[in-house]
């Protein structure tokens, strides 16, 4: 299992929502064809309020793809895949012109 926290400024909140509800709606078939290419076997997200009005997003992967999916998925050409990708600099404010930070450790 993969994780990450993605920030999300309060202006951000309403285009993240609109995102998320795309991806479990119109797109629901591209996401999981996405999912299933990258080996993920479960991928969620949790919106976190933070003390500051801003938010976190606890992000999950699961499964043989998780630890190298934010990778591939940007180096990826898919249509989809750059879509995605684009969403996440734009609502989360990630750069991914350079190396991704890593995942999140397990440390309890």
């Amino acid at each position: 299992m993969a994780g990450m926290i993605a920030p999300l400024a309060a202006d951000k909140l309403d285009a993240w929502e609109a995102w998320i509800a795309e991806l479990s709606g119109a797109r629901r078939a591209e996401y999981e064809d996405m999912n299933e290419r990258y080996g993920l076997t479960d991928h969620r997200a949790y919106l976190q309020p933070m003390p500051d009005g801003n938010y976190a997003v606890l992000v999950i992967h699961e499964g043989p793809g998780g630890d190298d999916f934010l990778p591939r998925m940007i180096a990826s050409d898919n249509e989809f895949d750059r879509w995605f990708v684009s969403a996440v600099v734009d609502i989360h404010g990630i750069d991914t012109s350079g190396t991704m930070p890593p995942m999140a450790e397990r440390r309890l």
